[in-house]
């Protein structure tokens, strides 16, 4: 997910004869540019950097804004735009060593069976540091990495974990936690609002912008599609056999059962798709997150909030969050990457189709089905979610919305919104070239 700007395919080096202020988000945007390749890990699918790249490496460890304030404002006088993209390019050779960082510390990750945590949240100013520190990756680097990701999660889990499983061990805390969550469950009842004007509106939200008014007309089509009620009625309609939602929440990978059934306290669920997971199951997904738990709520409220979020419609608190993951789902079913010929009905999604129907693999895949070749079951395995990308692609996007609703992280912005939604395909389809390259080594290794 990009920061996303104007100056998209740009010149890559600065514009000395500027004499305008510029918007700072164009000024780093073509600064970033400016780097060339070796930073592809910290970038978006449009070659700028990611918003977490900007979050987590640019802004506090490039810019250090702290000491720098001046490169904090929205808009730059001409003086200080050239000299953040100078600072930018300056710190170029330490960007790329990072990036390589990144690549090295994903691979130990997935060796090492580590699942906690956002890998970007966590590892990138790390991976800035050990560039500063040590230059790029050398013949030691697995060994460094392992031991900066042992450093990084070795009883990061365990206390706040323990802590959880202490206090739902109680049993007058999980029936207390019981009784709130039929109340809750009981409070969600949709209304007889039409969804058509929602639909309609998400042509505007997923179709093109040429001009500013363009993009301020889809940000005002986008405001009205969070207040709509539709978002609320499918969510709270799904609990209900006969709804008649425009697709099956079994079929696109939410839930399990149809319709959807309460969510149990602990313990196993009816199923392992997001909709079916119990409450505490969902508490711990956020403490395994979470970089400060001291931001979050002490445990009872921590829990309580969580009834409450699992017995909202589609799991989710916030009314931007369940616009954000029905505008999610219209995505996904547009989805096929092993159909060379699909078309989605809307602009987003058909470019994000398209991406994914030229991925290497995918097109390895589609050779393999069209001669009936045998094929090794790790390799189904990604067949498989090929054939129902819906499934791997709403599973990741409502989760990351569970965390912005845990978090209170806004998607009013539909800029935002759209480079979440193709961040999503993006990170699904890495893991699909992950899991082949690993099969591979296994292949090669035997």
């Amino acid at each position: 997910m990009s920061i996303g700007s104007d100056t998209a395919g740009a010149e890559a080096g600065p514009n000395l004869g500027m004499t305008s202020a510029q918007p700072r988000r164009a000024v780093i945007d073509r600064a970033w540019r400016a780097l060339g390749p070796g930073v592809e890990v910290f970038s978006g699918d449009d070659g700028g950097p990611l918003r977490r790249t900007v979050k987590r490496i640019i802004d506090p460890l490039v810019l250090r804004l702290r000491s720098n304030t001046h490169y904090s404002a929205p808009v730059l006088a001409p003086d200080v735009a050239a000299e953040l993209h100078e600072q930018m390019v300056r710190s170029g050779p330490h960007l790329r060593a990072a990036a390589a960082w990144f690549t090295e510390l994903k691979q130990q990750r997935r060796r090492l069976r580590i699942t906690t945590g956002n890998a970007q949240e966590l590892y990138f100013p790390v991976c800035f540091e050990l560039a500063v520190n040590r230059g790029a990756p050398a013949v030691d680097s697995a060994q460094v990495a392992a031991e900066v990701l042992a450093g990084l999660h070795e009883g990061r889990d365990r206390t706040a974990i323990e802590a959880l499983n202490g206090y739902v061990a109680d049993p007058q805390v999980v029936d207390r936690l019981r009784r709130q969550l039929e109340r809750s469950w009981d409070d969600v009842v949709p209304s007889a609002a039409i969804t058509g004007p929602f639909f309609a509106g998400l042509t505007t939200v997923l179709g093109p912008a040429d001009s500013h008014r363009a993009e301020a007309a889809r940000q005002r089509v986008w405001s009205a599609l969070v207040a709509d009620a539709t978002p609320y009625n499918l969510g709270a309609g799904a609990r209900r056999a006969e709804a008649g939602l425009p697709w099956s929440i079994v079929d696109i990978g939410l839930s399990s059962i149809q319709p959807q059934r309460p969510p149990s306290i602990s313990g196993q669920g009816e199923g392992e798709r997001p909709l079916d997971r119990s409450v505490v199951d969902r508490v711990r997904a956020t403490l395994r997150r979470a970089l400060d738990r001291d931001e979050l709520p002490d445990l009872p409220l921590l829990c309580a909030e969580e009834v409450d979020r699992a017995c909202a419609p589609w799991g989710l608190l916030a009314e931007d969050k369940q616009a954000a993951l029905l505008t999610g789902i219209e995505v996904a079913t547009d989805l096929h990457p092993l159909d060379a010929s699909a078309s989605g009905r809307y602009q987003l999604s058909a470019r994000i189709q398209a991406k994914l129907a030229k991925e290497a693999y995918v097109l390895h895949a589609r050779r393999y089905l069209a001669a009936g070749t045998a094929v090794h079951p790790r390799q189904q395995q990604v067949i498989d979610d090929l054939g129902g990308f819906a499934r791997p692609y709403l599973s990741r996007l409502w989760a990351r919305l569970h965390g912005r609703d845990v978090w209170q992280e806004s998607c009013a912005d539909i800029d935002e919104l759209r480079s979440l939604l193709e961040g999503v395909a993006r990170s699904v389809s890495l893991d699909h070239r992950q899991r082949i390259k690993a099969m591979l080594e296994v292949q090669v290794a035997q």
